[in-house]
């Protein structure tokens, strides 16, 4: 097991995101703390709240504190005990050295979070693009040269005149068909249906059947 101890300092910085009164009630329930001890908590001053504790108790305080929405800083006695600890800024606590591989503890099954084992991300800061304006629309999307016009000479080139005879298909035209409306005639408007057209159909004559007679089957099924 491991030997060194560190302190942890809490100066009220919650994560991202989360209501600050809501925080206040949580660590008010874990410290079962009175509204004055919640002030001087969340004053933005890092207050110690536990001493020389080993590895395996500083990152459940984490993860207590994660569940709560707040972050602490967790810093070794040797460090700590040495230097006043400066006031919390905006950036993310640092990250306590990890352990040589001959000090590493299993934790009881069933506790602790794999978030305890990921690094700390420090957001990028976004630049300020308030100066950053528009240009005008007026110009091309395509400021490439365009390419030079082809120069094709046609001074050498005359229509001729024009021919009425001119046909795309030089083939002979078909015959025209003779066709004799001498009989027909135009019915009154308005008058007559087109059944008047059709042609009559005869009907076939069936022939006699009366001789036939049906014998009877000697098949067997």
């Amino acid at each position: 097991m491991s030997a060194e101890r560190f302190d942890i300092f809490f100066s009220g910085q919650i994560i991202e995101g989360h209501d600050e009164v809501e925080v206040r009630a949580r660590i008010g329930r874990i410290f079962k703390a009175n509204p004055k001890q919640l002030e001087q908590l969340f004053s933005g001053e890092p207050i110690k709240i536990k001493s020389a504790v080993d590895l395996d108790k500083a990152v459940k305080y984490r993860v207590t504190f994660r569940d709560a929405w707040a972050l602490i800083d967790i810093k070794p006695i040797s460090t700590a005990s040495t230097a006043q600890p400066q006031a919390q800024t905006t950036q993310p606590p640092p990250v306590s050295p990890a352990p040589a591989k001959d000090e590493v503890e299993l934790l009881p099954p069933q506790t602790g979070s794999l978030i305890d084992c990921a690094a700390e991300v420090i957001p990028a800061v976004i630049p300020n693009i308030d100066g950053i304006t528009l240009g005008s629309n007026a110009g091309p999307l395509d400021e490439t040269e365009p390419p030079p016009l082809a120069n094709i000479d046609t001074h050498n080139l005359t229509l001729g005149p024009a021919r009425s005879e001119a046909v795309l298909d030089e083939r002979e035209p078909p015959p025209p068909a003779n066709i004799n409306t001498s009989d027909l005639t135009l019915s009154t408007p308005n008058t007559g249906t087109l059944e008047d057209c059709q042609q009559p159909v005869e009907a076939i004559e069936l022939p006699d059947i009366s001789a036939l007679e049906i014998a009877e089957s000697k098949a067997k099924f």
